[in-house]
């Protein structure tokens, strides 16, 4: 089966499935990316990484399990350290520079959280917490990195997703992304009546960014994610999009566009 083969169709009971954010911007940015992503595995795509995710699944990885093993704030870095080393996969970088490169900021990245963070929150209720939750009848899925107890008494629960992209989002551009968005709902869901505060934390200036949206942003979310999966439904041809995205594509190995 080649990745032009007309058979290529999304598998039986997908729209069964609770979708997620990232499936919907694949579409959007190449409906052949989204198509082709639920046929190659991720063994056969481990290659196509490049060495900025490989940092962050270890970053985010590491993260998320000191939480979950309850550690003590005085051997967090240390701790830190050690699951990024065991997640760390240098292999997957371009070359061996840029390999040891991210492997040194992945270090330091964890003892400044270790320093600036943990210190002040040293316990989560919730790590790598999966969100499940209905829009107008269709399933949605997202994940929340960390779930922490108000900061004070009768405040928000605090939903935290950490990143480390080293141009973070503003909030004016949290405001406008989906995935944002679709965590801000599915949090709101999960722990009603519970007030929830989704933000996050940018690993590398070390700051905090909320996700603000008004009541009329939410309500246009809604109806953009029900759009976006009706679009979903009408597609027949998954058609390929070239542009600057295929370089980091993790399915680029079957698509006849990116050999061209």
């Amino acid at each position: 089966m080649t990745a032009r083969d007309d058979s290529l169709s999304l598998p039986n009971g997908f729209f069964d499935r609770a979708l997620t954010a990232r499936q919907l911007s694949d579409f959007a940015e190449c409906p052949h990316k989204f198509l082709l992503s639920h046929f190659v595995d991720r063994q056969a795509t481990r290659r196509f990484l490049g060495g900025p995710a490989v940092l962050h699944h270890a970053l985010r990885g590491a993260i998320t399990e000191l939480y979950r093993e309850g550690m003590s704030p005085e051997g967090a870095e240390r701790s830190l350290q050690e699951l990024f080393e065991g997640l760390w996969e240098g292999d997957l970088c371009a070359d061996t520079m840029e390999e040891e490169s991210l492997r040194r900021q992945g270090l330091q990245i964890l003892s400044d959280f270790a320093a600036d963070w943990v210190v002040d929150n040293p316990t989560a209720l919730h790590a790598d917490l999966s969100l499940d939750g209905e829009v107008d009848s269709v399933k949605f899925a997202a994940v929340a990195d960390l779930v922490f107890r108000p900061e004070n008494e009768g405040g928000p629960l605090r939903v935290i997703r950490a990143i480390s992209s080293r141009r973070p989002p503003t909030r004016a551009e949290l405001a406008q992304d989906i995935s944002a968005g679709l965590l801000l709902l599915l949090a709101a869901e999960h722990f009603a009546p519970q007030v929830v505060e989704v933000s996050y934390y940018c690993l590398r200036p070390r700051k905090l960014r909320g996700v603000d949206m008004t009541t009329e942003q939410l309500d246009y979310l809604r109806r953009d994610l029900v759009s976006r999966v009706a679009r979903i439904r009408r597609e027949r041809r998954f058609a390929p999009r070239k542009g600057k995205y295929c370089r980091w594509c993790r399915a680029r190995g079957w698509c006849e566009i990116w050999k061209r």
